[in-house]
């Protein structure tokens, strides 16, 4: 009997270690493969379930208070003792509710239409929504504005998701694919909406300053891709431009390669569509790689049909160079004398958005803007909102001292 049992056990190992050993054979042979042909692009369904940083939820308990103009069946309401919550927004434009909220710092007295507060407009990333910055920035701005690094502020997080109610996919209830990178395309006049239907309430609603050196702006990733094209399209909204790890060129290409170091020599804006072409850094040791289709597809080829904003069906490379703020800076030659940007980007990100920087920097001071910090490129910097909130300790008093 023990032996029967002895060898059943030494038979499971065997399976195991054969299991092991097929397992760890086929990684290796992805690899291999992966390093002759390049990185196997990873489905959307499976990338929409690999993004974790869109599914945070906020509780907010502070002295202040945060403002939300959200459905009651948003599975990403936030909760907390300081959170008032409020119809969503209807948008004319869009002919839909839209969420938004709004941080009130202590002491903010909506009767006093006299005291005017800054205002710092909150642009969050592809596959996010506002509450994943708001759980980021509210705390550090707080503890700012209480040791004084930071004049008390108004913060607007808004919500550029698509659906803007985590509707899009029923299996990731957080997940909001396909971002609007803050453009009117044919999803919707997202831009118009900003600037004619959200900036406009805000500005209307709360106690705050409306002049370009009142109003500040912060994004990352796609946020801050949004910024630098508000900046171009917009520039005396705000003077004021904070953009972490932004996606400035969003045809960067070396001989075709997204993810090449930047080489002046080898540059070469992307002039071909290629929906499976790999744009992040290809986790899983190589072998899997995140597309150009889910980063970008569902914005710059929504011209596929006629819309109300493009009638005519262009290749998506040549939709993303009329949107890309590199190639719009380079040809409307547009005063920025006024702005000052702070941008930081890590030296790994996966995106290789830091290879961006070199192009990015000398049109802007060209046009005239100030760029800050000195460093920007931080060493082993990667891309997530983890290593943002790491920054903020040299980001958040740079606003202060740029708005007070």
């Amino acid at each position: 009997m023990n032996a029967q049992k002895s060898s059943k056990r030494i038979s499971l190992v065997r399976i195991g270690l054969y299991v092991v050993l097929i397992f760890v054979g086929v990684i290796a042979c992805g690899a291999v493969y992966a390093l002759i042909t390049g990185p196997l692009p990873i489905p959307l369904s499976l990338i929409n379930k690999m993004a974790p940083w869109a599914s945070t939820e906020l509780t907010y308990d502070g002295d202040g208070e945060l403002i939300c103009y959200m459905s009651t069946d948003d599975p990403l309401l936030p909760t907390g003792s300081s959170v008032t919550v409020t119809d969503p927004l209807y948008s004319r434009i869009l002919g839909e509710d839209r969420p938004l909220m709004v941080y009130l710092p202590p002491g903010y007295d909506p009767e006093n239409r006299a005291e005017l507060y800054p205002v710092v407009f909150v642009l969050h990333g592809f596959g996010n929504r506002g509450q994943g910055m708001a759980d980021k920035l509210i705390g550090p701005f707080e503890t700012a504005i209480a040791s004084g690094d930071m004049p008390p502020a108004v913060l607007v997080f808004v919500d550029f998701s698509v659906s803007a109610d985590s509707s899009d996919d029923p299996d990731t209830y957080y997940d909001d694919r396909g971002g609007t990178f803050y453009i009117n395309s044919n999803l919707g006049r997202f831009e118009d909406h900003f600037f004619q239907e959200l900036a406009t309430f805000v500005f209307a609603t709360y106690n705050v300053r409306t002049d370009p050196e009142g109003v500040a702006m912060f994004g990352s990733s796609m946020g801050g891709y949004g910024i630098l094209y508000y900046a171009i399209t917009h520039p005396s909204f705000s003077h004021i431009l904070v953009t972490v790890y932004p996606a400035a060129d969003i045809r960067y290409g070396i001989e075709g390669d997204k993810m090449a170091d930047y080489d002046p020599d080898g540059y070469e804006p992307i002039d071909t569509d290629d929906p499976l072409r790999i744009v992040d850094d290809a986790p899983v040791f190589g072998l899997l790689g995140v597309t150009e289709e889910w980063i970008y597809y569902n914005v710059f080829d929504s011209d596929r049909e006629p819309g109300e904003v493009w009638k005519e069906d262009l290749p998506v490379w040549e939709r993303m160079r009329q949107h890309n703020p590199v190639e719009m800076l380079e040809t409307e030659r547009i005063d920025l004398s006024e702005q000052r940007y702070f941008i930081i980007v890590g030296s790994n990100d996966d995106f290789n958005f830091n290879s961006h920087i070199p192009i990015l920097v000398p049109l802007l001071t060209e046009a005239g803007a100030q760029v800050y910090p000195e460093e920007m490129i931080i060493p082993d910097g990667i891309h997530n909102e983890k290593w943002m909130k790491s920054q903020l300790d040299q980001i958040i008093p740079w606003i202060g001292s740029e708005l007070k």
